[in-house]
């Protein structure tokens, strides 16, 4: 489980041995099962996860109660609500397990005393908000740019996983589309 987060980490940064280990001892597992709620919008931020088994959605509520899904974490990637992680507010967000999924989790005190005390940690963070920043830029200018059948399309071409792996409730969820709209898209691809 561990090694899964060691090799992600030792991929993206150099990073001493003593301090690898430090890093990895303050994480802690956490098995979720499917559907479970582990952060739930306007509660404290308290946690990041880094996803070993299964996969999470990021998701919040528009005010008329409908679900937006903004991200999915697969294996080997890390998840929060990032907003209110840098902020130290109140979630704006729910992450749910969307199945059974294995975790490991970084309480946010935690986090942020490796920043200060470890460069390499610092420099991991610095390197997870770029990539955090191009991201959500890019999707959001896709979503402003884009028509539906595009963004599939670059969808399929960016992140198949998405599609492969998951229903397509969540896939039309994630596009902004109704799901009628993406079985048409799909019928046309």
């Amino acid at each position: 489980m561990y090694n899964q987060l060691s090799d992600y980490v030792t991929s993206c940064v150099s990073i001493s041995e003593d301090d690898l280990k430090l890093v990895l001892s303050c994480f802690r597992p956490l098995s979720a099962k499917k559907k479970e709620l582990i952060e739930i919008e306007g509660d404290p931020v308290k946690r990041m996860y880094f996803v070993v088994k299964g996969y999470l959605r990021i998701y919040f509520l528009k005010p008329d109660g409908a679900e937006v899904t903004r991200r999915f974490a697969f294996e080997k990637r890390f998840s929060t609500c990032l907003v209110s992680f840098v902020t130290g507010e109140t979630l704006v967000e729910s992450t749910q397990a969307i199945v059974d999924s294995e975790l490991l989790f970084i309480s946010r005190k935690d986090f942020y005393h490796l920043v200060e005390t470890i460069p390499a940690w610092e420099n991991f963070y610095r390197k997870y908000l770029e990539g955090a920043y191009v991201t959500n830029t890019n999707r959001l200018q896709r979503f402003i740019t884009l028509d539906a059948s595009q963004r599939y399309k670059l969808l399929l071409q960016e992140n198949p996983e998405v599609i492969l792996r998951l229903s397509n409730k969540l896939v039309a969820n994630y596009l902004n589309i109704s799901q009628e709209a993406l079985s048409r898209i799909k019928s046309k691809v």
